[in-house]
């Protein structure tokens, strides 16, 4: 019988929400707490949860003077003593990776668009294509495991029961229409190529919700074991 997992999302900012993997999680009969972290006066317990959820944010772990990136990081870091798997995505695979001994640092230029990965895990991560939306890389931290690539850098570590990933296998069509409609003067100023950006979103994006549940099931295993 499948584990009952009690999930804490850590939400960094309205638009980037937990979107498909909040439909995969009821789907598969998971409860989900989300945390809305730039708001929060107290975090949660790590022990209350079977699995910490960090998902984007425009937010920078190296650059931005946010104090709740450093709160943010003391809570993965006691996740992790209380033995609680994280599953980071994209700003929280960076954190992730700083909260492990990794490092984070600016891209050499900024990325957006659907790729292709170069998975050395496939069982664990399908090479896609995946959204990738980001500005930051991490480093792979000691003990951890780069599993997935593109010609940019890394993209999917994994820790243990942790796994970094700098993609959004949570975003969905509409979801991916709208980061592109509030990112006009970004796109211009990072020269990405807005109508490629938006033609991808036509091919790519429809497929995401089975990807998306097909990657967030080959997971799961990794958080069910007690």
């Amino acid at each position: 019988m499948r584990r009952r997992l009690r999930i804490a999302v850590l939400e960094h900012e309205p638009q980037s929400p937990a979107g498909l993997f909040g439909d995969w999680a009821a789907a598969r009969g998971h409860a989900l707490d989300t945390v809305v972290v730039p708001s929060l006066e107290r975090w949660p317990r790590p022990g209350g949860h079977d699995l910490i959820v960090s998902l984007g944010s425009n937010c920078s772990v190296h650059a931005s003077a946010d104090p709740w990136i450093a709160a943010e990081l003391d809570f993965l870091r006691s996740a992790g003593g209380a033995g609680i798997p994280v599953l980071g995505i994209c700003f929280g695979a960076q954190i992730l990776a700083a909260a492990l001994g990794g490092s984070v640092l600016r891209a050499e230029h900024p990325d957006a668009g659907w790729r292709t990965l170069d998975t050395r895990a496939p069982e664990l991560i399908p090479p896609g294509p995946w959204l990738c939306w980001h500005e930051d890389v991490f480093t792979v931290p000691p003990g951890g495991e780069e599993i997935a690539r593109d010609e940019v850098g890394s993209l999917a570590f994994r820790e243990g029961p942790n796994v970094g990933i700098q993609f959004h296998p949570e975003v969905d069509a509409d979801l991916a229409r709208a980061w592109i409609d509030g990112a006009g003067e970004r796109l211009l100023r990072d020269r990405i190529d807005e109508s490629q950006l938006r033609d991808e979103a036509i091919s790519a994006a429809p497929g995401a919700r089975a990807r998306a549940f097909d990657l967030f099931d080959r997971m799961a295993p990794l958080w069910s074991e007690p």
